[in-house]
Order: structure tokens, then C-alpha cells, then sequence
């Protein structure tokens, strides 16, 4: 968190930073959705999936990238004036990391909508109805983008001390955003 001026707090992370906590991210990831998995159907029923997943592994990601950003601007366009129209899709090549951003400033429940939605849509969601159902390449897909969510669940905790009507300005160049103290 760094202040900006008397009246802007930001709040973001270095790339760096989120890469790490993203790698040690992926363990509880994995132990929690396919622990649960194995408990239910069993190591064989988990593993049957693999071969699917080696197969569409690049297809499946790039489409799901593609969902993730969609769902970031679909969740934040619904809560802004201009609607889609202040939504900006790009790519970072310094990070190779696609990106979707949002050119006016919502209220910070309507922002963490906007940031939790492809955690849900494409990762916890899907994670679960696999664990349900026993459809390993689901989970895999599952666990794959509960993973690649991962900035957005740090957003999500940076967020927490925020009251829910104060209104966030997405950076518009680093992972995270910031916040006018009075909204002049």
C-alpha cells in the first residue's frame, strides 16, 4: 500500500510478488479440490482425467484466459455509467499476462464482483460440480483457473479493509488499484 497523494491510497503489488505468492498458492489449491476429489471417487477416477487434460491443455487455457478477462468486464461493466464501453481488454507483454481493465471507478462491492466473478465462473464452480459429478478434466480445468485467478483473490484480500461504498479506481498499469479518500 503506498499513498499517491493526501488523497489517493494505493493499493498494489509488485509482479514479482504476486508470481510467488501465486506459486505457493497452487499447493493448498490442489491438496483442497483434489483431496476432496480422491475422498469421494478415488486416485483412479482423479488420474482418468489426465490424459484429457495433456490433449486440450493449450486450448483449454487460452479459451479460458479469454473467459477470465470476459468475465472481469462483463462483472465490472454492469456497475459503471458508460457500461462496456468503459472496459479496456489488452495484453502485458512485459508480464505476457492478458488483461482487462476498467476506465471508471466503482464502489468496492461492485468491484469485488467484478474481480471475483472468473474465481467463481472458471475455477471454484467448476472445481466443485467436479468433486460432485467425479469428472476429473473438469477439475483439472477447475484447479487450473482457481490458480490463474490467483491476482485476483490477492486483489480480493487487499480489498478487505475497504468499506463497501467507497469507490476503487483500477490501476490502469499495475496489479491492483487505488482509492480516493474523499471523492471530490
Amino acid at each position: 500500500m503506498e499513498t499517491k497523494d493526501k488523497n489517493t491510497v494505493e493499493f498494489t503489488m509488485a509482479a514479482g510478488r504476486v508470481h510467488l505468492i501465486m506459486l505457493v498458492m497452487i499447493i493448498p489449491i490442489v491438496l483442497v479440490f483434489s483431496g476432496l476429489f480422491i475422498l469421494i471417487w478415488d486416485y483412479e477416477a482423479l488420474a482418468s482425467g489426465l490424459p484429457f487434460l495433456v490433449k486440450y491443455f493449450i486450448p483449454v487455457t487460452l479459451i479460458g484466459i479469454a473467459a477470465h478477462e470476459l468475465l472481469h468486464g462483463l462483472g465490472w461493466s454492469l456497475f459503471v455509467k458508460d457500461g462496456f464501453k468503459s472496459i479496456k481488454f489488452g495484453f502485458n507483454w512485459k508480464f505476457l499476462a492478458p488483461y482487462c481493465h476498467c476506465k471508471q471507478p466503482l464502489k468496492a462491492r461492485h468491484y469485488g464482483i467484478g474481480t471475483a466473478l472468473p474465481l467463481l465462473v472458471t475455477g471454484i464452480l467448476p472445481s466443485l460440480f467436479a468433486i460432485g459429478s467425479g469428472n476429473s478434466a473438469l477439475l483439472y480445468f477447475g484447479i487450473i483457473f482457481t490458480w490463474v485467478a490467483g491476482g485476483d483473490t490477492i486483489t480480493l484480500f487487499m480489498m478487505r479493509s475497504l468499506g463497501k461504498d467507497c469507490y476503487v479506481y483500477d490501476h490502469p498499469d499495475k496489479m491492483g488499484f487505488y482509492v480516493k479518500l474523499n471523492n471530490e
